[in-house]
């Protein structure tokens, strides 16, 4: 154990541990003379500096004048700092506090945080930013929430610096740099900073900034849980459950998350929920699971508030309850959550559990969207282009709806390549537009490969090559794109890019004209004498199969939720495990949501 002298000495060098076990001395009487005074001033010191269990301590004392005179007030501030920090005694405490006290306005949250914010005390400024970033007592305020973070990581406030270092991975109120991002995490978690390397764990987990490495993500969240930290214990709970880096263990995952709860993590209370309602690593038993869950969700967690939200929006587990399922998605949301901020963005865009407010949803798609949420920023990059709850801009159409393509999500490359070719919001390029184009063709994206075959055929974007032209427009044709289907025939009729065939031409149109293209409906009667039928329209569930077969990750991720619960098909658990795993290999968020958690069993 260091001496006395040797924490003094960390202390005043800036080592924010070493000042609150300077606090916990004092006031212990240990190595040194009891003094609630200097254990007072030594938790103030680490208090400023982020450590949420001085907050939590500081804010005790003032709540019941320990030391210092009462001044409710002040506590609840206190509380409040520590409970963002994600001390669970502090959240609890001010839930059970607001029962019976009345719970301040956000401006006087805002306004306090403003006025103490500053070199004296780096936390207050760190808090500034939080509020900022959530909307509380001001406007969503990006760029100034990460002006925030960074000042107070001058200061050395570690949590700022992670703040920071994420602004920059997610492009929250900063240009986006993952690689960057991804490299300060890393100078983080190198300086023994283990929220870095939780963080940095997850970029190696789903590819953010770094090459995708779940095995290299296994071995980061081992190390933290072997020196016996708690988020840690969880993480590596979560990856022996989730089969992250490893093969899927449920003794092994229970056994984690049992060890990171007995040394008082929340979120291992949620893992154990978890346990519990699968039967994984133990037996199942629904209510006492739930009941884990519900207190885990008590202390803030905000994933089992998803969970609760996701199960009430279900109502498998529990009776099922719109109302219930969007309050819990707010709760977490509102404590910064990205995917339940997305939700919410849903549920306020459609009035699903919440009265409908096209603002509101527009201001939670952009928080989720400045979490990283790829589909969260498709939803911005949309709502920009067509001006829909925000004034309309090209510009910032495309900033949004880049982000989300950066991350390999189909639909935003589709309107990225699209942007390109018209120049909307970016300079004109028909040769990056083709090139995305091909990219997306050749993972099976019908309607791009379409401009593939186009782009081959009048030589826009590339050299023109008929045949090569042809050969797309088969690939289109073979996944039953009508448009393909019809200039599949064209080239057929007209001996482009292949040998003229009337036969093969009459074939292709004729399936062009079934599907509905009415061109194609016109040349077969006009060459034939024939009318041709449009085909029975298919199931929704036929179609999203159709689509996912060809390789688009959104309509993977619906097929196996619809092979999960039985819609439209029946009911194949491993089907749709194959599924969603597809899709969360292709990049499709909810997905890998889905498999992080495992909290839709």
């Amino acid at each position: 154990m260091e001496s006395f002298e040797e924490l003094i000495s960390k202390a005043e060098a800036g080592d924010v541990q070493s000042c609150f076990e300077l606090g916990q001395r004092c006031a212990l009487g240990e190595g040194v003379d009891a003094s609630e005074s200097a254990a007072f001033g030594w938790y103030i010191r680490a208090a400023k500096m982020g450590h949420p269990g001085a907050q939590f301590v500081v804010g005790h004392c003032y709540a019941y004048g320990l030391t210092v005179p009462v001044d409710a007030m002040e506590g609840c501030m206190w509380m409040f700092r520590a409970s963002m920090g994600g001390n669970a005694e502090a959240y609890r405490w001010l839930s059970d506090y607001y029962q019976s006290h009345e719970t301040p306005k956000d401006s006087v949250l805002y306004d306090y945080f403003k006025q103490r914010s500053g070199p004296e005390d780096p936390d207050a400024t760190f808090m500034l930013a939080k509020l900022k970033e959530l909307a509380v007592g001001t406007e969503f305020d990006p760029a100034g929430a990460c002006a925030d973070y960074n000042e107070a990581a001058k200061s050395g406030h570690y949590a700022a610096r992670l703040m920071a270092a994420t602004c920059v991975l997610n492009g929250m109120g900063t240009a986006r740099d993952r690689s960057r991002g991804a490299g300060l995490l890393q100078e983080l978690a190198d300086d023994g900073y283990a929220p870095a390397a939780i963080s940095l764990g997850r970029c190696y987990e789903y590819g953010y900034g770094v090459d995708r490495d779940r095995s290299k993500a296994f071995a980061i969240y081992r190390e933290l849980a072997e020196f016996g930290n708690d988020a840690g214990m969880y993480s590596l709970g979560r990856c022996y459950m989730d089969g992250v880096g490893v093969d899927k263990d449920g003794p092994m995952a229970y056994a984690w998350y049992s060890a990171a709860a007995g040394r008082g993590s929340i979120a291992a209370i949620y893992g154990l929920a978890r346990c519990h309602i699968g039967g994984v690593g133990t037996e199942k038993n629904r209510d006492l699971g739930l009941k884990l869950l519900e207190e885990a969700a008590s202390f803030g967690q905000t994933d089992a508030m998803v969970m609760l939200g996701q199960l009430n929006a279900r109502g498998k587990q529990v009776k099922k309850n719109t109302q219930a399922s969007a309050s819990w998605f707010k709760k977490a949301a509102d404590l910064g959550d990205g995917y339940a901020q997305l939700i919410t963005g849903d549920n306020y865009s459609n009035g699903t559990g919440l009265k409908k407010d096209s603002k509101l949803a527009m201001r939670y798609y952009l928080m989720s969207a400045a979490h990283g949420n790829d589909v969260a920023c498709f939803n911005v990059g949309n709502a920009y282009a067509l001006g829909r709850g925000v004034p309309r801009s090209d510009e910032q159409a495309f900033i949004w709806l880049n982000r989300a393509a950066e991350d390999n999500y189909m639909k935003a490359q589709y309107s990225v390549a699209e942007a390109y070719a018209k120049g909307r919001g970016v300079q004109k390029s028909i040769a990056k537009s083709f090139s995305i184009h091909k990219q997306l063709a050749e993972n099976g994206f019908a309607k791009s490969q379409y401009h593939v075959a186009y782009g081959y055929m009048e030589g826009e974007g590339t050299e023109k090559d008929p045949a090569v032209a042809y050969q797309w427009f088969v690939k289109g044709a073979e996944g039953d794109d009508p448009v393909c289907l019809y200039y599949a025939g064209y080239c057929c009729q007209n001996g482009l890019g292949t040998e003229k065939d009337m036969d093969k031409a009459i074939d292709w149109y004729t399936r062009a004209a079934q599907f509905g293209h009415i061109m194609s409906r016109e040349i077969v009667q006009k060459l034939t004498g024939q009318k041709v039928e449009i085909k029975e329209k298919e199931s929704p569930f036929q179609a999203y199969l159709r689509s996912a077969e060809k390789g688009d990750p959104d309509a993977m991720f619906i097929v196996g939720r619809c092979y999960q619960d039985g819609v439209g098909t029946e009911k194949d658990p491993a089907k749709a495990a194959e599924w969603i795993q597809k899709a969360a290999d292709k990049g499709n968020a909810a997905a890998k949501r889905i498999i992080s958690q495992s909290s839709k069993q």
